[in-house]
């Protein structure tokens, strides 16, 4: 009779037991699963940048002569922004005739990447010195192309132009 009462009381724990943890496994799920839904608001700075060129309509080229030829970058964004500018005569015979007055204060000699950096941050609605304001015609040329082209990226954190632009971990050199 006491094995009978033995094995029913271990019946009964093993059941309260088994009981007790059903309830509790779902609660406890509940805490571990619970999501709550939420608005997070922010706003991200615009970055953009228009090129602006001033250059007259030539015929032809004179040796000797001079030529007006302006290019400078305005911001258009919201943010302080880096510039730089690929400048680039595409025939190599008429480079080879051709002087640029290159800005040398306000920019960056040409770099290894081929850009020319403006050393300041632009900020927004300002627009940069202009990379050059002239041509000089070493031979007579009939007609040339100059590629422009300009890249910006935001200012705020970085202390300089070329390594707001050097690519995370590349730790580029440039002079």
């Amino acid at each position: 009779m006491r094995m009978k009462k033995m094995g029913r009381r271990a019946t009964w724990l093993t059941v309260s037991c088994l009981a007790a943890v059903t309830m509790a496994v779902p609660a406890a799920a509940a805490f571990f699963i619970s999501a709550e839904e939420g608005v997070n608001r922010f706003s991200v700075g615009a970055n953009a940048s228009r090129i602006e060129e001033e250059f007259g309509s030539y015929e032809a080229f004179e040796k000797g002569k001079s030529y007006g030829k302006e290019v400078a970058v305005r911001n258009e964004g919201s943010v302080s922004c880096y510039v730089r500018v690929f400048a680039e005569i595409e025939d190599p015979d008429a480079a080879s005739v051709l002087s640029v007055d290159f800005n040398e204060t306000q920019w960056t000699d040409r770099q290894e990447d081929g850009f020319y950096y403006y050393r300041e941050p632009l900020r927004p609605g300002e627009k940069t010195a202009p990379l050059f304001t002239e041509l000089r015609a070493g031979a007579d040329i009939e007609r040339f192309r100059m590629i422009v082209m300009s890249e910006t990226v935001q200012a705020d954190g970085e202390e300089d132009p070329i390594t707001a632009f050097d690519p995370v971990g590349q730790g580029g050199e440039h002079e």
